[in-house]
């Protein structure tokens, strides 16, 4: 026979109860922000050795005369220039935001029902600590959701 729902959900110790808050999507955002972060810097650094390697960025293609660079390399290294701007507006917003996002989730999972009591001050120090040693962001943020999930079910 099989069991039933009321003593699998007691074996699993999950409730599958939706914490009011939707701060956890910030919280989210820290590992993606940094996986995106690295793709696209390893993206931009294997361009510029390409550029560097050929020496296409120093010659203009018309003449290829050394020293003469062609405008749409100009523009390529605004782009870069522009990307790397937004990149780390991003990345400041994120580690700015992911304290605050943090204590205010950990504050709704320990209000739901489940079997995971986060200390939300605890959280919220070591999400300002990230501030300062911002790598302690990423895997912080990591462990939060993976026990956020096996407690309420949600993300």
């Amino acid at each position: 026979m099989s069991a039933t729902p009321a003593a699998d959900a007691s074996a699993d110790e999950r409730t599958d109860s939706d914490p009011d808050s939707n701060w956890w999507y910030w919280v989210a955002a820290v590992p993606v922000y940094y996986v995106v972060g690295t793709v696209v810097g390893f993206l931009v650094g294997v361009a510029m050795f390409v550029l560097a390697l050929t020496g296409a960025g120093t010659m203009d293609p018309g003449t290829m005369d050394p020293g003469m660079m062609p405008i749409g390399v100009g523009f390529g290294f605004a782009g870069v220039f522009l990307l790397a701007v937004l990149l780390g507006g991003v990345g400041l917003l994120l580690s700015v935001v992911f304290p605050l996002a943090i204590y205010y989730d950990a504050t709704a999972v320990a209000d739901a029902p489940g079997s995971w009591d986060p200390d939300p001050a605890l959280y919220g120090l070591l999400g300002l600590a990230g501030l300062v040693a911002q790598p302690l962001q990423v895997p912080l943020a990591v462990y939060y959701l993976y026990k956020r999930r096996d407690s309420v079910g949600v993300p």
